[in-house]
């Protein structure tokens, strides 16, 4: 009986609220008195609002983070590959324009040159203090012949030892075996300037204490022997070494040819 009577009030309040309810909606309609109401609750729930949606935002600014972040790396990766790369091609660059500043005092040296000369490239190397070689890329195709001379756009280098068709094997004057017939600039003196095994000397053995020497004297080709044409660069005295009891003078001399750094080289073919 108590639940009977409990469940018709439940009903009573019920149909009380729905038509309150529809009283509110129909006043509020017609003559919108509500209006400040709602607008006050709508601010107070605001709030509510906002924390009810804030993990929706921050889901999506987290995974708008970790969108940009993943997209700097791969921009960031590109941008070291790219740097890596123009880094590389400005090395090459580099490279080619020192390359072409050697060829230019090359070609310049062999406008200064009477004879016919042989643009060649350095295909080895084989120096040591016993032996003082290296291999060009011109042979007997290309008119290489033995006993040509060899010179950069600094001095002379060697001698043309062996040929091959495509290759020419060249003796340095720095080799322990080689003898260059020289001359000096300043005075005339003619000597034999001989190799030491080291690219940097050169020796001249016996000269009288009385020849008209001195320290920077330049050498040059004699002629002599017609080994080497005349008048090409060879050396410049460093050291003089007096030898008193056998009244003999040595001297030390510096290459002009760039003996262990020259890429580039002239063969020179003499003139009949």
């Amino acid at each position: 009986m108590n639940i009977v009577i409990q469940a018709r009030g439940a009903t009573l309040q019920a149909l009380f609220l729905v038509i309150l309810c529809v009283a509110l909606m129909v006043v509020d309609h017609r003559f919108h008195h509500l209006e400040v109401v709602r607008s006050n609750i709508s601010l107070a729930l605001s709030p509510l609002r906002y924390l009810v949606s804030l993990p929706a935002i921050a889901g999506n600014w987290v995974g708008e983070w970790f969108t940009s972040h993943t997209e700097l790396l791969d921009e960031n990766a590109a941008l070291r590959a790219q740097s890596r790369i123009l880094n590389a091609r400005l090395q090459k660059l580099e490279i080619l324009a020192e390359e072409n500043a050697r060829l230019r005092l090359l070609l310049g040296s062999s406008r200064k040159i009477a004879d016919d000369v042989i643009v060649a490239e350095l295909l080895s190397v084989d120096q040591n203090p016993y032996r003082q070689l290296i291999e060009i890329n011109r042979g007997s195709g290309d008119g290489i012949e033995l006993g040509y001379a060899v010179i950069d756009d600094f001095g002379v280098m060697g001698q043309i030892v062996h040929v091959n068709p495509q290759s020419a094997t060249t003796m340095l004057i720095s080799d322990p075996e080689h003898a260059t017939p020289v001359q000096f600039v300043r005075s005339g003196t003619r000597s034999v300037a001989f190799g030491r095994g080291s690219t940097t000397q050169l020796e001249l053995r016996y000269l009288p204490a009385t020849a008209d020497i001195m320290i920077g004297d330049e050498l040059v080709t004699s002629g002599l022997g017609g080994r080497f044409p005349a008048d090409y660069p060879v050396a410049k005295v460093v050291a003089i070494d007096e030898d008193r009891v056998h009244g003999f003078v040595t001297v030390i001399a510096e290459p002009k040819a760039r003996l262990d750094s020259s890429r580039e080289v002239l063969v020179i073919k003499p003139r009949d």
